[in-house]
């Protein structure tokens, strides 16, 4: 009778006894795997948490002229009693300024990148030929510290406000130059704008917040600019009669 002698079969890689580990290849790659899972989950933590960080908010002052900018002609109405009332705009083709202020309430600086009156979509409008409305920008908004508050102290006035860092606890007054979009008006319609825009970069992000205006801005509906054929109710100063 024959013997045969039979050869071990080498160790597989199913799991079976006998399987042998991992080799450092193997386990290298499955830690390079779950190295960059938690970089991936930590970037969209840190993009949603600063897609909502909003520290820049409403300081602690608004209305008034600003030293250097067009002051136009500008009235409180409707402020009865606690309430803020109004910031009425009659009709004016000059430029006027709005005045509003901004402070950082987060624990980090933050870069003022824009202030602009017009929404980011108002914005992506006018850049595709859409003329702004009611109001349409009319020159650098401007910043300077406020007199009072968070022990600041100043004015310092002239700056343009893109590129300012503001630091945590500082307020600064913004001065927005407007002009009525359209030559004309409805003297029976009106207007009203309730917030204007902050683009704020903390670190490598940058995103468009809303500040309501603590006194909205109103006036009378403009004519539309695109139309150069105004309705017969409209108002048009200087217009021959």
């Amino acid at each position: 009778m024959t013997v045969t002698e039979t050869t071990p079969a080498p160790p597989g890689d199913n799991g079976s006894p006998g399987a042998a580990p991992p080799g450092p290849r193997h386990r290298g790659r499955w830690l390079l795997l779950g190295f960059g899972a938690l970089l991936t989950a930590a970037a969209v933590i840190l993009a949603v948490l600063a897609g909502t960080y909003q520290p820049v908010q409403f300081g602690n002052e608004y209305g008034g002229a600003d030293p250097g900018l067009p002051a136009g002609h500008l009235q409180f109405v409707n402020h009865f009693g606690l309430d803020t009332g109004q910031v009425y705009a009659p009709p004016q083709a000059d430029v006027f300024t709005l005045v509003e202020s901004l402070a950082n309430y987060g624990p980090e600086p933050v870069r003022i990148e824009a202030v602009s009156i017009l929404s980011p979509q108002q914005q992506a409008n006018a850049a595709d030929g859409t003329p702004a409305f009611p109001v349409t920008p009319a020159g650098a908004v401007r910043w300077r510290l406020e007199e009072s508050g968070f022990g600041q102290t100043g004015p310092v006035s002239g700056l343009s406000v893109t590129g300012h860092s503001l630091a945590p606890g500082q307020p600064i007054v913004v001065g927005i130059p407007l002009r009525q979009s359209g030559r004309c008006y409805d003297p029976s319609g009106w207007e009203q704008i309730n917030a204007f825009y902050v683009e704020e970069r903390f670190g490598p992000f940058t995103q468009w917040v809303a500040v309501p205006l603590t006194a909205p801005l109103l006036l009378h509906t403009p004519s539309d600019p695109g139309n150069p054929e105004p309705a017969r109710d409209l108002v048009c100063p200087g217009a021959a009669k």
